[in-house]
This record gives C-alpha cells, sequence and structure tokens, in this order.
C-alpha cells in the first residue's frame, strides 16, 4: 500500500480524541515507520547517484540490494514487532511513567503492526522475508498494490476509496486543523497513483 494508506489506516484505528498531541503523533508515526528505510534508500540514492537511477526494477535496482534488503527486512519482521509489543504490554502494565510510556509504545506499535500486516497481503514478488531472522522465506502475495499483473489496478482503486473514507472519518472525529490539513495531505498521492495507473 502508498505510505500514506498506512498512515491514514494507524491514525484512525489508534487515534482517541482525548490524546495528548505526542501520543497523536506516535499514532500518525506508526503507520510510517515501516516505510522510512524506503524514503531514506531514495534520499541517499539521490544524494549519492542523482535523479535517474534504478531504484525498484529487478535484479539490479537499489531496493533489491544490501542494505536495503536488510533494513526492509527489520522493518517488517512480525517477530521482532511482536517483541516490541511485548514489551509494551510490560510497561503498561506498571505504575507511573514506566506505565505512560508503554502506552506510548502501545500506541505507535498498533499503528505499525496495521501496516506491516496490510503489507503482507498487498506485496507480490517485492516481499520482504516477514518472519526476519528466523528464516528468508517470503509471503507472496497474489494481489499487488501497484503492479497490473497481480490487479494492481483493481487494488489501487479500493485502496483510494478506503484512504478518502478514513480522510473523512479523521476529519470529522478531529477538530485540530492540523490533524485535518494531514489528513487531506494523506489523500493526495492517490491522484499520481490513479493517474500512473490508468
Amino acid at each position: 500500500m502508498l505510505t500514506s494508506s498506512h498512515i491514514l489506516i494507524g491514525a484512525a484505528a489508534t487515534s482517541r480524541s482525548h490524546f495528548r498531541p505526542w501520543q497523536l503523533m506516535l499514532a500518525w508515526t506508526g503507520g510510517f515507520m515501516p516505510d522510512f528505510p524506503i524514503f531514506l534508500m531514495v534520499a541517499y540514492s539521490w544524494l549519492v547517484n542523482g535523479p535517474g537511477y534504478n531504484l525498484w526494477m529487478k535484479p539490479d535496482g537499489l531496493y533489491w540490494q544490501e542494505p536495503w534488503q536488510t533494513f526492509g527486512s527489520i522493518a517488517n519482521s512480525f517477530p521482532l514487532w511482536a517483541l516490541v509489543v511485548v514489551i509494551a504490554l510490560v510497561l503498561f502494565r506498571r505504575p507511573g511513567r514506566l506505565g505512560v510510556a508503554g502506552l506510548g509504545l502501545l500506541i505507535f506499535s498498533a499503528g505499525y503492526f496495521l501496516h506491516i500486516s496490510a503489507d503482507f497481503i498487498t506485496h507480490a514478488d517485492d516481499a520482504y522475508p516477514q518472519f526476519w531472522p528466523f528464516t528468508d522465506w517470503r509471503f507472496f502475495s497474489p494481489i499487488s498494490y501497484w503492479q497490473p499483473e497481480y490487479y494492481g489496478r483493481i487494488v489501487g482503486l479500493v485502496e483510494a476509496a478506503l484512504g478518502i473514507s478514513l480522510m473523512i472519518y479523521l476529519m470529522m472525529k478531529f477538530r485540530q486543523w492540523i490533524i485535518r490539513v494531514a489528513s487531506v495531505l494523506m489523500v493526495l498521492p492517490y491522484g499520481v497513483s490513479i493517474w500512473l495507473h490508468f
């Protein structure tokens, strides 16, 4: 899925109207962070190789090279992030500041887990090893959020509809202007995605 979709899903699922600003920030960033290595890779390539460098095409694209595959494996590992959830639960049950820190980590990791779960079912031949470091096995989904040969056009339209619905939900739920503006900004990539696919 597009990063903006993950952010909207995480924000809608984990944000609460009574949250403090730092908790809302964690709700939004949890959905973003599994894609952080991708943004880092793109920035690195622009700085080192310049625009137009092969990032995605197999087998020479930067995405398929080290250390980017390892970074992506860490970021998308169910076992590693399940451990983070366990740590968050242990902290959450503690009194005082540890409990507050545990709540923050739970908010963040819930959005994070939603992201990698959605990627599990929408990445075809570009999937990461989702159970790294225990195995390099990858689940190659029969559907893709972007590849036409794996129903990417249909999935893209469904994703755009979902994202717009979540934007409306967040704008109705929250009065803070920054959340409303952020929600609108998150749906802009759908226009680019639809234009590229159609």
